[in-house]
């Protein structure tokens, strides 16, 4: 039996931090959802993309996008994102979920690639994603490079299983937490997988307007991670402003 694979973009306007951060300008007039879209149409065609977002008034602006660049975008509760999430798997008839932060405009390619052919070389498990040199998985790092997969069966289970709210805001939170399920976390490259001091997602204003400038070097480096690394490292205030956000908001 084939199963069927899609991308799951999670988005909102609500955020406290910095309200409507994923439709702000971000680099030149794209926004970072605009971004992110296009990163997966361009490499990942073949793949269908879903941006979900919440009920709530003030993401009319997200379906509204998403419409006039015609991505199928799907609503559901606004603080329960599992059940959004297993919603909008059931509508679209997926099995397997590749889940995309809308506030990682640096997510990387080659990483989903290799995630992608990490998740194939171990089928049976429920949750694929990358981990740090002290067993973190990546999305509980700050660095926005990468996605994780899991599978829409998983995500039923958790719910049966829990409906504390920082698992079903949270949505992977609870599978990589118990033993009970089959997580498979693959290193992260050593460049990486050491380091605690670089940030490049986007919570509240610093972050943004910071990373749109290291964004900028990004793209005019060939969008490549360790060469803009090194320029961060060779520009102190961006990193102590790193790392001043990354005490700020540890997870």
């Amino acid at each position: 039996m084939n199963k069927s694979i899609a991308f799951f973009i999670q988005a909102r306007t609500g955020s406290t931090r910095l309200p409507n951060k994923v439709l702000l300008p971000f680099d030149e007039e794209t926004s970072i959802l605009g971004i992110l879209i296009k990163k997966l149409q361009i490499h990942y065609s073949e793949i269908p993309l879903v941006v979900c977002t919440s009920s709530a008034t003030n993401d009319d602006a997200i379906v509204t996008f998403c419409e006039n660049i015609n991505v199928n975008c799907f609503r559901g509760s606004e603080n329960n994102v599992l059940e959004r999430f297993i919603s909008a798997s059931k509508h679209f008839e997926t099995d397997i979920i590749i889940r995309i932060c809308a506030d990682n405009p640096f997510l990387d390619m080659g990483f989903v690639a290799e995630l992608l052919d990490f998740y194939n070389e171990n089928p049976k498990a429920h949750y694929w994603s990358f981990k740090n040199a002290v067993d973190v998985p990546a999305i509980k790092t700050h660095f926005g490079f990468f996605a994780e997969i899991v599978t829409t069966k998983t995500l039923e289970k958790v719910s049966e299983l829990t409906s504390d709210a920082l698992y079903t805001e949270h949505v992977t939170n609870f599978i990589y937490s118990n033993t009970f399920f089959n997580s498979q976390l693959k290193a992260m490259p050593d460049f990486l997988k050491y380091r605690d001091d670089l940030r490049f997602t986007i919570d509240d204003s610093t972050d943004f307007e910071l990373l749109k400038e290291v964004y900028h070097y990004y793209k005019e480096n060939n969008y490549s991670i360790v060469k803009t690394i090194l320029w961060v490292e060779k520009n102190p205030l961006l990193l102590k402003n790193m790392v001043a956000n990354i005490k700020k908001y540890s997870k």
